[in-house]
């Protein structure tokens, strides 16, 4: 078993960013002692070697290999157009433009990704550093980028290469947790003292979109984490977790919307003729028995029937009280009815 110390050194290398360090690290060391052994006049060149490394290091083994054929793309690109600028004559003022402008031009291809950036800055290295021996210098550089290439997508395949999956399901787990806590909220405000003088709850509500976008990098981080991914057993199908992510969204929607006209509601002043209800009326207790169902629906999103039903019973007398109210303002029956109307449309995203 190991001892606490070695425990705690497992946990630290763990860490997403600090196993990447030291994969980039070590392949970055071994491509440098590869680089001089490296036939012909690349050898001359090995200081490309540790760098073609460290741009093919990405957290999965997918981006790795996809971003370092990119690079090397952007690179043979900006080589072959500094070939065509140098057989010009030596560097000039017009032909460093020439280079850099027609290389970033290049490096708008869709295909380039990573490797975009790569063409005009090759270029303008075979055009100033390679000079009068720049066929050598470009031969160097690309052998010595592919083999930092290839040992660093090598290193990041066989060195403990890393699976998100399950920080994806995490995240969305949480995910769901905070949107029933937000339903939670809004059926707090019905039972709370009106008007209310703050906008907690809607400011909770409102910073949704940041979660679910985090959230939806995650279940995409993990789906990509899994290609090519030697340590995967088998491939865990997300798309359960992509159609409990599209879920999630449209409760979120029906959510923000809901706390709008709630927050108006409930903060409305003491005019006479837009006088709330006191909590507790005919309205308000259904409302806010309809949105804690819903809370306990979206809770158990893995198992719903038993709380959608409650939640569906909820909104049914929510909409009775509705119709038997007795509410003179057309405006706050319609603001009423759009609190209700939003839980309806959360029910049917939880139904699906």
């Amino acid at each position: 078993m190991p001892s606490p110390g070695n425990r705690r050194a497992l946990r630290l290398l763990a860490h997403p960013r600090i196993l990447l360090a030291v994969k980039a690290a070590l392949a970055a060391a071994l491509a440098w002692w590869i680089a001089p052994h490296v036939p012909g006049t690349a050898a001359d060149y090995p200081y490309y070697a540790p760098l073609g490394a460290v741009v093919s290091m990405y957290p999965t083994v997918k981006a790795s290999l996809t971003q370092g054929i990119q690079t090397l793309a952007g690179l043979v690109l900006g080589i072959g157009l500094a070939a065509v600028v140098v057989a010009l004559g030596n560097p000039t003022v017009l032909t460093v433009a020439l280079v850099i402008g027609v290389g970033v031009l290049l490096g708008g291809l869709p295909l380039l990704g990573a490797g975009r950036d790569w063409v005009p800055m090759a270029g303008l290295f075979v055009l100033l550093i390679g000079g009068s021996d720049s066929e050598d210098y470009s031969w160097g550089y690309a052998v010595q980028m592919l083999v930092g290439i290839v040992v660093g997508v090598v290193i990041n395949f066989t060195v403990v290469p890393p699976l998100y999956s399950g920080d994806a399901r995490d995240r969305l787990q949480r995910l769901h947790s905070e949107l029933a806590d937000r339903a939670d909220d809004l059926a707090g405000v019905f039972r709370a003292d009106w008007p209310l003088d703050g906008d907690e709850f809607e400011s909770r509500i409102e910073s949704l979109p940041v979660t679910l976008a985090r959230v939806r990098a995650a279940v995409d981080y993990g789906d990509e984490s899994q290609r090519w991914n030697p340590r995967r057993r088998r491939r865990i199908d997300l798309s359960d977790d992509r159609d409990r992510l599209r879920i999630a969204e449209r409760i979120a929607f029906h959510l923000r919307d809901a706390a709008e006209v709630t927050g108006e509601l409930a903060r409305r002043g003491a005019d006479p003729d837009r006088r709330v209800e006191s909590p507790g009326s005919a309205v308000t207790d259904p409302l806010a028995t309809l949105y804690a169902a819903l809370a306990d629906a979206i809770r158990a999103h893995d198992d719903r029937t038993r709380p959608i039903s409650r939640a569906e019973a909820a909104l049914d007398d929510a909409w009775s009280a509705l119709d038997a109210g007795t509410n003179p303002s057309p405006r706050r029956v319609a603001e009423e009815a759009s609190v209700a109307l939003s839980a309806s449309r959360i029910l049917v995203a939880l139904a699906r």
